[in-house]
């Protein structure tokens, strides 16, 4: 089961309640004995019935458990300010705060640069400048992303790599990062704040604006009937992709350190556009060839063409498995799920932490 060792009376707050890690870390630390508490902005399509639905399994099964909800614009400062003021008014302490909260869309933040350097970015600061001053011992991770490095040469990246973004996603993503860095390395300050370079990652709630679930959800209706083709861009990329799970496990393990760091997790492994294509429309007896549309309207201004991550550094201090699920596994999991859910037989999200344990040598 997932997270069978209990971490009793712990408090976190999760942002971006919609968002497809939110609910991944959030099930992840329900089956710890957290208490939860999701953010979401007023404005936004949120249903919290249809939140709690997710979530009914874990907390019928960790009766310490808890979930909450919040109101949180993260790109302004002051609802940043009173979402931290009344959750600590509620529980009297927060251990831990997960910024996943983003403009999380790559393609669509060359359209809304200046939103992405704030939403990306500054939001950091707004969260570490309301938890110095209202919660200094509260320890705070923030979600960055290898296209930090969408700009070098091909290669491998670590954390050591100089970055060059090619995206206001990027760029804000750089900001946030460095705000990051100077909480934690401000002596005067002593706060516990770090970030993960987290490589391309999804499982079964990626939303279908991203390319892998584009490409499995079309696949499925192409199958049952439902769908004639698929537009794409781009296909001359390759990406390092592990399943969310694992990656969300590696937050968690980040905010347990005795000593804050920031880390890079990722398989190692660079995957064609094309072998995407190649397997998913295996799973169903397809040539893709034969659906697949391009589209020149989808490329983007700034193509990000390799990113492969070096894990090494998490491997050896937080026991990251980088292929603890092999390509082929990931994508087979997405197309069954999708498949099933084009017949409405009402799939479930795998345990991956039970289909994939980690073998000890």
């Amino acid at each position: 089961m997932i997270g069978t060792n209990k971490v009793m009376n712990k408090i976190a707050v999760i942002t971006g309640a919609n968002g497809m890690d939110a609910k991944t870390l959030t099930h992840f630390l329900l089956n710890k004995g957290y208490t939860i508490i999701l953010t979401y902005r007023r404005n936004s399509y949120f249903d919290i019935d249809n939140i709690k639905n997710i979530f009914r399994d874990d907390l019928i099964k960790n009766v310490t458990s808890k979930l909450m909800f919040d109101v949180c614009d993260i790109s302004c400062q002051n609802s940043v300010i009173e979402c931290i003021k009344s959750i600590l008014k509620l529980h009297n302490k927060i251990d831990e705060v997960y910024h996943l909260a983003a403009m999380s869309h790559v393609g669509n933040s060359f359209k809304q640069k200046e939103l992405s350097i704030l939403v990306n970015g500054q939001s950091n600061y707004y969260f570490l400048e309301a938890l110095k001053e209202y919660s200094p011992s509260t320890r705070y991770y923030g979600a960055m992303t290898s296209e930090l490095v969408g700009g070098m040469e091909s290669g491998v990246f670590n954390e050591n790599c100089k970055w060059h973004p090619r995206s206001p996603y990027a760029i804000g993503k750089a900001l946030g990062a460095r705000w990051i860095d100077f909480y934690r390395e401000s002596s005067d300050l002593n706060m516990f704040c770090c970030y993960g370079i987290l490589f391309n990652h999804s499982n079964c709630y990626r939303s279908s604006d991203f390319f892998i679930r584009k490409i499995t959800s079309a696949a499925a209706k192409i199958s049952v009937g439902k769908l004639q083709n698929i537009s794409l861009g781009n296909l001359n990329f390759w990406r390092d992709e592990h399943w969310s799970d694992f990656g969300c496990e590696m937050m968690w393990k980040i905010l347990q350190l005795k000593v804050p760091d920031n880390f890079v997790i990722g398989t190692g492994q660079a995957h064609h556009g094309e072998e995407y294509l190649d397997l998913t429309f295996k799973y169903f007896n397809l040539d893709w060839k034969k659906y697949v549309k391009f589209d020149e309207n989808l490329i983007r201004p700034n193509e990000v063409i390799r990113l492969v991550s070096d894990s090494s550094k998490a491997q050896k201090i937080l026991k990251w498995s980088p292929n603890r699920i092999s390509f082929e596994d990931h994508l087979k999991l997405m197309c069954k799920y999708d498949y099933e859910t084009e017949l409405n037989l009402n799939p479930t999200i795998p345990n991956v932490f039970d289909k994939y344990p980690i073998i000890d040598n």
